[in-house]
């Protein structure tokens, strides 16, 4: 684990703190990580470490994913609601035992912070960030997955489930929306 620890800080910035309890103070089998920095000025980085312990299944073809979830923000809205929305996602993934692939949504459930249109999660690559930062490579067989959750609006999830995760990747790369802006408007 402390090679993995160092990967991640190499690409996240030091360790700041974290958050091994929820809200109501249960003990979580992960934990929710802040890292000193995000892959652009004024951001911040926030991680699951531990989540990679427990192999998931993929729903595609049974295959065990081992994966940790990722989390960009900007760094002044500091963590309202960035720590609880990893741990409810990352309690989901080992309730159903399932892994989260690209192109992935999970919601819309309301707003994810006060006055934002944001409603759900996308799940994709940290493209973001180096390619080598995708995948960690524990050994020859096993591999950890980094998984970014992107904040969405209820149209885009729409979108997704209408139109496919490729599509809506290519409106992405054609607009280039600020995908850490909590108040951006919708690219639909």
């Amino acid at each position: 684990m402390d090679k993995f620890i160092k990967f991640l800080e190499d690409y996240l910035g030091e360790i700041k703190y974290g958050w091994s309890k929820n809200a109501n103070d249960e003990e979580l089998p992960f934990q929710v990580i802040k890292y000193g920095n995000g892959p652009f000025e004024c951001t911040v980085t926030y991680s699951t470490l531990g989540l990679s312990k427990y192999p998931l299944q993929s729903y595609m073809n049974e295959k065990e994913i081992h994966q940790e979830l990722i989390f960009v923000s900007d760094s002044s809205m500091g963590d309202i609601n960035i720590p609880a929305i990893l741990q409810q996602v990352g309690k989901m993934l080992l309730q159903k035992n399932r892994a989260l692939l690209r192109g992935d949504v999970i919601g819309p459930y309301g707003a994810l912070s006060t006055n934002s249109k944001l409603e759900a999660l996308y799940s994709t690559m940290p493209v973001y960030f180096p390619d080598d930062f995708h995948s960690y490579q524990v050994n020859e067989e096993l591999t950890i997955v980094m998984t970014w959750l992107i904040p969405i609006t209820s149209q885009e999830a729409l979108f997704i489930e209408e139109n496919g995760w490729s599509s809506f990747e290519d409106k992405l790369e054609d607009l280039d929306p600020d995908l850490i802006d909590f108040s951006r408007e919708s690219i639909i």
